[in-house]
């Protein structure tokens, strides 16, 4: 399944290789959760944008 997400991802961002892919991929994800818990716990996220660039 992850594979699947990865090359549906790379084709998206238009990207090549395969380590740039799955970096980019888990950042971007770990980025999303974060973002989520966040909100769930009461916060806003955009009060700190520095993070997720």
């Amino acid at each position: 399944m992850l594979a699947k997400l990865l090359i549906v991802y790379k084709k998206t961002n238009k990207m090549k290789g395969f380590k740039a892919t799955k970096s980019s991929f888990e950042i971007k994800l770990a980025n999303e959760m974060t973002k989520s818990i966040v909100i769930i716990c009461g916060g806003d996220p955009n009060k700190a944008p520095h993070l997720w660039r």
